[in-house]
């Protein structure tokens, strides 16, 4: 069992299930509710728990009954919740994520800047004894941190490069893995073409660049032309969070010393389970139903 370390954001997802997003004001009625721990590095954790491995997630929370439950659900799914920090009189993060009956979603985040953005009480020597780092764009002054101790130690790590308030030029440069959003990528490379992107993004990091695209699956650099995984042909129940759970599963990969091609794939995979169910990261699916997944298909869907 490896050990990897996720440091981001927490924040806990109140998902509605609707026919079609709203549009304008109004009053809507949802066919469906649940609530789930969100947050790109809190649920790539889940990801890395439930795929049999080690999941440590560092981060901050308010000193409040929110907080209280995202650390009671993480710790019940298997995440150690040990590190993260609680600061008192302060919310913890919460978003409000309507789901349209297609599986798109439309998500209003609140980010608390008053939780104190400090990185300093990050366990140094939790980082340095870790397999694999994760970390999201979400906490820039910690992911930096976090990705600095990495480096010193020599620990691969992986950057969810998604979009971001603040400039993420010099975290990804940090990263030995970074797998960006569509958007993200963009904004990186000022590339709106993918190839183009990937290779400008290439010469602004120190290792592997690589972009989820939804349902056009995952591109990445190797050998120095563009690989493709095409997605599942899915009709997707939620869509919520499954950036997040590609990037815990790809750090698995990671840890397990995956071909790259196996790696995208096995992410790919556990992505495209979680979207069958609705309820964000309560619907990560476990190793065996992914490895059986895999398992099942006749052929690989990677083209040379």
């Amino acid at each position: 069992m490896a050990k990897i370390v996720c440091v981001g954001l927490a924040c806990l997802d109140y998902l509605f299930k609707i026919e079609t997003l709203p549009k304008g004001g109004g009053k809507f009625f949802a066919t469906d509710y649940a609530a789930a721990p969100g947050g790109p590095a809190a649920a790539a954790s889940l990801a890395v728990a439930a795929l049999g491995h080690e999941a440590i997630f560092l981060g901050r929370l308010g000193g409040d009954e929110i907080g209280d439950t995202i650390v009671a659900q993480m710790k019940k799914r298997g995440v150690n919740t040990d590190f993260i920090r609680r600061i008192e009189n302060r919310s913890s993060q919460v978003s409000s994520v309507v789901v349209e009956r297609s599986g798109e979603r439309q998500i209003v985040n609140f980010s608390s800047s008053q939780l104190d953005p400090d990185p300093s009480w990050l366990p140094r020597d939790v980082v340095a004894r870790t397999d694999v780092l994760l970390v999201d764009v979400r906490w820039p002054q910690g992911a930096e941190k976090a990705l600095k101790t990495a480096l010193k130690h020599d620990i691969p790590s992986l950057i969810d490069a998604d979009t971001s308030p603040v400039d993420i030029s010099g975290l990804v440069k940090l990263a030995t893995h970074a797998v960006f959003s569509e958007t993200g990528l963009k904004t990186v490379s000022g590339q709106a073409d993918i190839k183009e992107g990937l290779e400008t993004a290439r010469d602004k990091t120190r290792g592997f660049v690589a972009v989820t695209a939804g349902d056009k699956g995952c591109y990445w650099l190797e050998d120095n032309r563009v690989r493709h995984c095409p997605a599942d042909p899915i009709e997707a129940e939620d869509t919520c969070g499954a950036g997040d759970v590609f990037h815990g599963a790809f750090a698995v990969g990671m840890a397990e010393q995956m071909t790259m091609e196996q790696i995208i794939r096995f992410a790919g995979k556990t992505a495209t389970l979680k979207c069958l169910t609705f309820g964000g990261s309560s619907g990560v699916p476990d190793r065996k139903t992914v490895d059986a997944a895999l398992k099942n298909e006749t052929k690989s869907q990677i083209p040379e």
